[in-house]
């Protein structure tokens, strides 16, 4: 049975989060969704909801399926799935996910991750993350949970560019840069914006590559990065040795891990996600995204010295020489 594909959906308050997903729906191309707002209070989706008696279940205009959640969500994706396999429900092809303007997206990860419903039966597809440029520079200062919700993502939307100047809007990028330098940032207008915008292709990890900006010393909340993409054939014990090591060593030190390897027995490429110690079920594809079919793997951690991920990412690098003959190459 395949797994269905989910996207986390963040930003903090204010940032155009439900305006982007009205506009998202309203989209032909992004028919046969299903949405999960996941907020401590009351949210509406506007002119699209249709309500339907006292069920936290919506359908939409477009056919697409709305559920309000509050508390844990694995149940909520659960009861979802079932009610769609049972006819109760139209069938929908990707789940989005948006969270709470203050959520901290590692902890909703978090409690999805060790479910094994939500192991077996969805798939991460990435986590997106809105920005409000008028209002990011001082919501990061102030706000542990705006830093996060930008350190975990994979795509970076800045939203309300027209309220500011190209000299802010730069400080912005940079800041964005600073925090998370492998995820994909674009400007957008979130009341039409496009499906592609949103929904990433897997992980987009060739970008991962890029060298990370010096960090001042005295940054809250430090935040560390570490890449390495290298060639060779990965042995499934040696992978399983490298991630009870690594996994154990950092803990909930590692925000996340997202990784695109070339396991030994597998048809195409493996997707890995790792949030805060947890790992995720594998997500094998049919093919590689990218030209290059060459391993990739990022490691993002919190509170720890990026010497400390580099280190743990050339021990899985030197594990791989040892049993393959091709070459590594750092990036």
């Amino acid at each position: 049975m395949s797994r269905i594909p989910l996207i986390l959906l963040t930003g903090f308050l204010g940032s155009g989060k439900t305006t982007l997903l009205n506009a998202l729906l309203a989209s032909e191309v992004f028919r046969d969704t299903a949405v999960v707002i996941n907020e401590a209070g009351d949210v509406g989706l506007d002119h699209l909801l249709v309500e339907q008696g006292a069920d936290t279940v919506t359908l939409l205009d477009g056919g697409c399926i709305c559920c309000r959640a509050k508390g844990s969500l694995a149940p909520v994706l659960e009861s979802l799935l079932r009610r769609s396999r049972n006819g109760s429900l139209p069938p929908f092809r990707r789940m989005v996910v948006e969270t709470s303007g203050l959520s901290d997206p590692a902890a909703v990860l978090e409690q999805l991750i060790p479910d094994g419903f939500f192991n077996h039966r969805i798939a991460l597809a990435g986590v997106v993350t809105v920005v409000d440029a008028r209002a990011f520079l001082d919501t990061v200062e102030q706000h542990v949970e705006a830093r996060m919700q930008v350190a975990l993502a994979d795509r970076l939307l800045i939203s309300k560019t027209d309220l500011v100047d190209a000299e802010q809007l730069a400080s912005v990028q940079q800041e964005l840069t600073s925090i998370n330098p492998q995820a994909q940032q674009s400007i957008v207008r979130t009341v039409d914006a496009t499906p592609a915008q949103v929904w990433p292709d897997a992980l987009d990890l060739p970008r991962a590559m890029r060298p990370r900006p010096p960090v001042c010393a005295g940054e809250a909340l430090p935040i560390a990065t570490a890449s390495l993409a290298f060639d060779g054939l990965i042995d499934p014990d040696v992978l399983d040795d490298w991630l009870d090591h690594t996994l154990g060593l950092l803990g909930p030190m590692l925000l996340r891990m997202k990784a695109m390897l070339d396991i030994a027995g597998a048809k195409g490429p493996t997707v890995l996600h790792a949030v805060q110690g947890l790992l995720h079920r594998p997500v094998d594809l049919a093919c590689w995204p990218v030209a290059e079919q060459r391993n990739r793997i990022v490691l993002i951690g919190r509170d720890v010295e990026e010497q400390i991920l580099a280190d743990a990412l050339d021990r899985l690098a030197v594990a791989v020489r040892r049993t393959a003959t091709t070459p590594i190459a750092h990036h």
